[in-house]
């Protein structure tokens, strides 16, 4: 289990809100994202005649993720109809996987979507990548991202094929610390992805806060 000793932190008080860190994800496209023709039925974001809607798929079983919150952004491209400075739009799919269809008065490069499933909302956010030495992405990994804010929560998740966690998104500036199970070699027949626990709330707590006496 990833709550095990001895776990891996990959990164420790990595601050959301400042310049990306070294074990943040460079800003690089993601031949993972899967784009479909606009579906005229679906809600429009955005005006023009360069219209483009994509498909998020669980990283575990690849199936449509339905009724996900997600991060669309663009490595090379600004969207206009997003305000925050991290120019991330951040939605939640409909129940076949899919985004809103996203309309653009000038086409935006092909290459550069990134398309994540997402934790949590508001206008700072990062997400991180999992690389071997040889820098290759580090995929179907579980893992575990704590956010230290004035609520410590806990999020699970599994990479995606080019080692990128969940986009996390926050309200305020806080710190992330990034778990992983150094058993863990595939999320094949792994369990915790998406999981729940009822003292989640305190493991959050004790990672971020480790002087925090545990009232249990």
């Amino acid at each position: 289990m990833i709550d095990r000793i001895p776990a891996l932190l990959l990164a420790a008080l990595l601050s959301l809100g400042a310049p990306v860190a070294a074990s943040a994800a460079e800003a690089t496209t993601s031949p993972q994202v899967e784009q479909i023709r606009p579906d005229p039925q679906s809600p429009q974001v955005g005006s023009g005649p360069h219209r483009y809607q994509f498909v998020l798929r669980d990283t575990v079983s690849a199936a449509p993720a339905a009724l996900r919150p997600f991060a669309l952004s663009h490595t090379a491209f600004d969207l206009p109809f997003v305000a925050a400075e991290k120019d991330v739009y951040q939605g939640i799919t409909d129940a076949q996987g899919r985004t809103p269809v996203f309309a653009f008065e000038q086409a935006p490069p092909a290459q550069g979507w990134v398309l994540l499933e997402r934790f949590g909302s508001g206008p700072n956010g990062e997400r991180m990548r999992l690389q071997a030495g040889d820098g290759e992405g580090i995929g179907a990994m579980a893992y575990e991202l704590v956010v230290c804010g004035k609520t410590p929560r806990l999020y699970r998740g599994v990479t995606t094929a080019d080692g990128d966690t969940a986009y996390v998104a926050t309200s305020a500036i806080v710190n992330l610390l990034l778990f992983i199970d150094a058993d863990s070699t595939s999320a094949g027949g792994d369990e915790s992805a998406g999981r729940i626990e009822a003292d989640d709330g305190q493991t959050a707590l004790r990672r971020c806060r480790p002087d925090a006496a545990d009232p249990t």
